[in-house]
């Protein structure tokens, strides 16, 4: 499948469509949102170690599938330069929401697999809950190979998704380390993180040490992995 493909456009398009979807539900209950502050607390700082592997201060970041830009607003609360960041997304609408919070970091519509930038413009390049909404391998393979290509040798992509699939939610696929794998080949290093959302939701409701405790021993959802482009 060549990018721009009738098959590739029928794939973002059910992607737009199935975002769209989750963009109108109703805001999440109290509990639910804290338990994804709490996790993502804790993924962005696995995260921050690996990238802190690549490069020095002056390294550049693509977050691909950027969304409204939450990754990217917490890169630059750290201290990264805006102007050494970026962000793609398929629904301007988010894209929209990034540029009001994100200011000067780079933020671009992109219309397929294809990623608007030269090869070996960044030192990173990060994909948060992205795969498992692509179904068809061959788009997700091509998404992969573009984040590969505007890396330099000697950096990293970066890619954190779930293991295990919702069965209430038919729009994703759970990326399984075989899924992982037939992305780029065997990961330089892979996580599993990310306690069960619903566990640590309950537990907060009953205070801080059961919400610590939950934090530390629900299962693992999620799996963070690198790999590393060469040259």
């Amino acid at each position: 499948m060549r990018a721009g493909s009738p098959d590739e456009a029928a794939e973002i398009e059910r992607i737009r469509a199935a975002y769209a979807e989750r963009d109108a539900r109703p805001a999440r209950h109290p509990a639910i949102a804290e338990a994804y502050r709490l996790i993502n607390v804790e993924r962005r700082a696995r995260m921050i170690a690996m990238i802190e592997r690549v490069g020095g201060p002056d390294r550049r970041l693509i977050d691909v599938g950027c969304g409204s830009g939450l990754d990217l607003a917490a890169w630059l609360a750290l201290g990264w330069p805006a102007e050494r960041l970026a962000g793609v997304d398929l629904v301007p609408e988010r894209i929209a929401q990034a540029r009001a919070g994100c200011p000067g970091v780079d933020l671009r519509v992109t219309t397929g697999s294809e990623l608007p930038f030269p090869a070996h413009s960044f030192d990173v390049a990060t994909a948060v809950t992205v795969f498992s909404s692509i179904l068809d391998p061959l788009v997700r393979r091509r998404l992969f190979d573009e984040m590969r290509r505007v890396v330099r040798p000697g950096g990293s992509v970066l890619v954190y998704d779930f293991v295990i699939r919702n069965p209430r939610n038919p729009h994703v696929v759970a990326m399984t380390m075989p899924r992982l794998e037939a992305l780029g080949g065997a990961p330089l290093e892979s996580l599993r993180l990310t306690p069960l959302i619903h566990l640590v939701a309950a537990a907060s409701r009953l205070g801080a040490g059961a919400t610590r405790l939950a934090m530390a021993a629900a299962p693992r959802t999620h799996r963070l992995s690198r790999w590393a482009v060469d040259g």
